[in-house]
């Protein structure tokens, strides 16, 4: 890949959405698969699920979303728990919990 272009993985969802759209374009007008490739510094096998993503489901298929679990799905302590736990800090120094600091 080229030092001028970088990891694709790096950059903003918004410009791999925009890659991933322009590619599928290329390839409506015309664009031989090898060739966008090419152009787009991605594997062929990249620029083939773009075109099958596309074909499925359409634009909408080629956005970007958001990844990762949802906000709170993570969260081990209740909300109780979370309060109390923000309680402590609020009411201790880290002298008086024989902790340094």
């Amino acid at each position: 890949m080229s030092d001028l272009v970088g990891d694709a993985r790096a950059w903003s969802s918004d410009a791999q959405e925009a890659v991933r759209l322009l590619a599928v374009s290329a390839l409506v007008e015309g664009r031989d698969r090898m060739e966008v490739a090419a152009l787009f510094k991605v594997s062929v096998r990249t620029v083939d699920n773009w075109w099958g993503k596309w074909q499925t489901g359409g634009r909408d298929a080629l956005l970007s979303r958001p990844r990762g679990r949802r906000v709170g799905e993570h969260q081990v302590l209740s909300e109780a728990e979370q309060a109390a736990v923000r309680q402590a800090v609020l009411d201790h120094i880290p002298s008086g919990l024989g902790l340094s600091g």
